[in-house]
């Protein structure tokens, strides 16, 4: 079997070959030149379902049902096996002609594929956690915690459960704040967006922000974490590839993607992941990646010849658009540039950014019309683009990726109004995800063919995170900067900084 698979004069195809591969893998066997992988290019086909399961590649694609039942005598395993090998050798030409009269055997067969072997190495490597520490963290949490029930009590004058949002809809009716949104069911609306609004005037507010992402880390992470180390002392997580409708990679068992780097409690969960005995770890990310992306999909000439001149992007939209002029008004405004700019890729509209700034919707309004007033291109683009999706359907990434958009034309403003939105947003964050992928298959393909132990051991969105021994530290440096600064070529350049630590925070 061995020789089969390493065989690159053979075709190969398999159903979810990461895990295919990752098994293969721990017996010591690395498959060459997969041919398909059918369940990724159905994923690619059509990136707006939630799984893609054997079943329904064989009714979607070849009109043919799973068998129901198991011929007598024949063992269940070995027949499914074998059900399961036969339509996949027969649903992946259908799957590859579909993608080539689509346009995306670029996407497929250049990032997606290559990407497999990549991502089914950096699970079964895996990454170091000091248990320990998380353990005790999990306990200085669980102090803070009870200090800050203590805290939100007083002001409420009674205990009650501040994870249930009836409750605390309760508390706020008692204490006449009125938060002017209601739940389906009637009850005083506490979502986050909610209090965000209200812990400008009210100190529980804010309180019961801190209580619950407190509380979300110390269950997700803190005390999570020890449980899922294996012998080997290391997590060992999956990164799914046909989950995000944009072709981001999504992470889980546990998400790791999700731990807060901006404050004090995620930084200090960063902290427990560390390297080997001999090594250090090196984090590489890329600079502004989706703004530069914007900058060269909608050609806007203020915008490139900003990134070209390797001027402050933010510092730049400051001055520009709100008028910033001596230092301490540019500091104050570049808060305010770098929100909006990175809102725009997201379509951002004056309810969403008055929230976050805290100015009123009159004043949002107007800041995003400064701003479209002098970034004209991108004006341009977001008009375009919806007219786009609602005409074809869907939006393409650089690299041909699609997303599909089936409620753009909806009777209901708010649902086409999301839709539209996400069609703004998909070939920006959509070729961000391809020229990462593409950044992991070359740094991957580089550091092998210098025949360095430095290992890739997890991808958060526009940063790589690798584990390297201290004497490769330098030359694997160079080698993952060069590669992914060079992974595309666009009308701005791609910047790549590069840290290294004895953990993943001092790492960045």
């Amino acid at each position: 079997m061995g020789d089969i698979l390493t065989n690159k004069f053979l075709q190969k195809a398999a159903f979810d070959a990461k895990s295919v591969n990752g098994a293969l893998l721990k017996l010591g066997i690395r498959p060459v030149d997969l041919t398909d992988d059918v369940m990724v290019a159905a994923y690619i086909l059509d990136p707006g379902r939630t799984n893609y399961p054997i079943d329904f590649l064989a009714q979607a694609y070849l009109d043919t049902d799973i068998a129901r039942s198991i011929p007598d005598g024949i063992d269940e395993a070995a027949f499914r096996t074998a059900e399961l090998a036969d339509i996949t050798a027969r649903v992946a030409p259908v799957l590859r002609e579909k993608l080539r009269s689509n346009d995306q055997e670029r996407v497929y067969a250049e990032i997606e594929l290559p990407t497999i072997d990549v991502l089914a190495e950096m699970e079964l490597v895996g990454m170091k956690v000091d248990g320990d520490a998380l353990i005790r963290f999990a306990a200085d949490i669980k102090q803070q915690l009870e200090a800050l029930s203590d805290r939100l009590f007083a002001i409420a004058g009674r205990e009650f459960n501040i994870g249930s949002p009836k409750q605390v809809g309760e508390v706020f009716a008692e204490l006449n704040i009125e938060t002017g949104k209601k739940t389906a069911t009637g009850q005083i609306s506490t979502s986050h967006d909610v209090l965000v609004e209200l812990a400008q005037t009210y100190e529980i507010a804010q309180l019961i922000i801190d209580y619950r992402e407190m509380d979300k880390l110390r269950a997700t992470y803190a005390e999570a974490l020890p449980k899922l180390i294996r012998d080997d002392g290391r997590i060992h997580g999956c990164l799914n590839q046909t989950v995000a409708a944009t072709g981001r990679l999504s992470s889980t068992d546990p998400n790791l993607q999700n731990i807060p780097v901006r404050t004090t409690l995620g930084q200090e969960i960063r902290r427990s992941f560390i390297p080997e005995k001999g090594n250090k770890l090196i984090s590489a990310d890329y600079s502004q990646l989706e703004l530069r992306i914007l900058a060269h999909i909608t050609q806007d000439a203020v915008m490139t010849n900003a990134f070209r001149d390797g001027e402050d992007i933010h510092a730049n939209t400051a001055r520009l658009v709100f008028g910033a002029t001596d230092e301490k008004d540019l500091k104050e405004k570049r808060r305010l540039a770098k929100i909006v700019n990175f809102g725009i890729a997201y379509a951002v509209e004056a309810f969403g950014l008055s929230t976050r700034v805290g100015i009123s919707r009159a004043e949002a309004r107007k800041v995003i019309d400064d701003y479209f007033a002098t970034y004209k291109g991108i004006r341009k683009y977001m008009d375009d683009i919806p007219q786009q999706a609602k005409r074809d359907g869907f939006v393409k990434s650089l690299f041909g990726r699609r997303r599909y958009f089936p409620s753009i034309n909806d009777r209901n403003f708010t649902v086409r109004a999301r839709q539209e939105r996400e069609a703004i947003n998909m070939p920006i964050q959509g070729t961000a995800s391809d020229i990462v992928k593409i950044a992991m298959i070359n740094v991957d393909k580089a550091l092998r063919n210098e025949k360095l132990e430095t290992k890739m051991i997890m991808q958060v969105h526009d940063e790589l995170l690798f584990e390297a021994p201290v004497n490769e530290i330098e030359q694997a440096s160079a080698i993952i900067k060069r590669e992914m600064e060079t992974a595309a070529k666009l009308d701005v350049p791609l910047i790549v900084e590069v840290g290294v630590g004895d953990n993943w925070m001092d790492a960045k």
